[in-house]
């Protein structure tokens, strides 16, 4: 059915409104059947129905494969959110796929109305879902599901948003305190390339012309120029063979382990590591277990979210002593994360007590979370003095070479 808006005369009266009809002939012959003269009728746009992709069921290829990339994070949490609202005001799950899809950008609209007509056609939500929105994740998807099975998707929909955009803030600050201190490394990495090929080279020139023997210091600038220009670019293409070599060793289960580890351990980064690792497991498990999927599934799903392979394997270490029968806090007080998450046990202890472990998880979450924006705001406060002792200590060793030499050229190396 269309909406249509009109404008009519009825006897020395005009009079409008809107009407509901298949088509404009219906709609007109709904007005002459009132005995009226129509003196406008046009149709009321709508972004569902008149979209060009209200009947699409499928997408190239290469939109479905590269969806995760086209399609920004913030926008499905919104949708999603807005799916449980309409839900749970009791709009059909199809009218309410619909009317979001009309609200999305491009590509997510795409999606979403391929999602409704396949559910149209008969599909369940969670087999559409794994077809048309794997880069939703396990964890989403498998909310969703449970919600399909028990008719409570609307709050299931609430709880995946809420996880998504709380793992995307993590991940985004964890992102910031790598950024930070590599922005401030290459910056560093380009003044010494500034200093060592344009400037000290024209300095050294100036100085071998003249007669006297070069200073203890300069000549170290010298050396060190030379050394710089001659294996300066093998130097430059360190960091890249480290990120190299980390990325093929963390490809095998094994060395991934090591390496995932290290990095907990690694000065100033390592506690942030912790902190993020920390926030992700909690939040996610602690999700979960409100949601109502059982501990087994929840820590299974909650391991396959986490990028670090140590805390995945403790975890499926965690559900294997559940399995035997345990508490969930026995499972963390043999695991080697409770050396990095004290507080957790606490809380467990404490959740299981009451019977709100899923409460005490997420209370956690939010304590790592603050942890980690200290430990964010701890490194900038430190990198920023550091960056000026490193440039200052750099352009000070040319600039007192540079004098001592002129100097001792000068006073003809007396």
């Amino acid at each position: 059915m269309a909406v249509f808006k009109y404008l009519i005369r009825n006897k020395n009266e005009k009079g409008k409104g809107i009407l509901t009809a298949y088509d404009q002939q219906e709609a007109e012959q709904i007005l002459r059947d009132r005995r009226v003269t129509i003196l406008k009728l046009e149709s009321v746009s709508s972004a569902v129905t008149d979209s060009p992709y209200f009947n699409l069921r499928e997408r190239t290829p290469f939109e479905q494969k590269y969806a995760w990339l086209l399609i920004h994070g913030n926008k499905v949490e919104q949708s999603l959110q807005q799916l449980a609202a309409m839900l749970s005001a009791g709009v059909p799950i199809l009218n309410a796929l619909q009317t979001i899809a009309g609200q999305c950008p491009h590509y997510l609209k795409r999606t979403y109305f391929c999602v409704a007509n396949k559910l149209h056609d008969g599909r369940r939500l969670t087999e559409t879902l794994h077809e048309e929105m794997p880069f939703l994740g396990q964890i989403v998807i498998g909310l969703i599901a449970a919600g399909e099975a028990n008719g409570d998707i609307d709050r299931m929909c609430v709880y995946a948003a809420d996880l998504m955009a709380k793992r995307r803030a993590i991940k985004s600050q964890v992102l910031q305190a790598m950024a930070y201190p590599t922005l401030v490394i290459l910056l560093t990495i380009g003044i010494v390339c500034f200093l060592m090929w344009k400037v000290i080279p024209k300095i050294m020139k100036f100085l071998s012309n003249r007669s006297a023997a070069l200073p203890g210091i300069t000549q170290s600038l010298a050396d060190v120029t030379h050394f710089l220009q001659n294996y300066g670019h093998y130097l430059l293409m360190l960091p890249v063979v480290v990120a190299v070599a980390i990325i093929l060793l963390r490809k095998n289960e094994e060395t991934a382990l090591y390496v995932d580890r290290a990095a907990l351990h690694l000065p100033l980064l390592g506690k942030a590591f912790r902190a993020s690792a920390n926030a992700l497991w909690c939040r996610t498990l602690g999700i979960l277990l409100e949601s109502g999927i059982n501990i087994i599934s929840a820590l299974e799903f909650t391991g396959q979210s986490l990028s670090n392979t140590f805390y995945r394997k403790e975890l499926d270490e965690m559900k294997a002593v559940i399995s035997q029968g345990h508490p969930l806090s026995t499972g963390l007080r043999v695991s080697e994360i409770n050396r990095f998450a004290p507080f957790a046990d606490s809380m467990i202890l404490v959740g299981e007590s009451t019977g709100r472990v899923g409460e005490g998880l997420l209370k956690v979450a939010e304590f790592s979370e603050t942890n980690l924006q200290q430990r964010i705001t701890l490194l900038t406060k430190m990198i920023e003095p550091a960056l000026f002792v490193i440039v200052g200590g750099i352009v000070g060793f040319v600039y007192i070479a540079f004098f001592m030499g002129l100097m001792a050229a000068s006073t003809g190396g007396r």
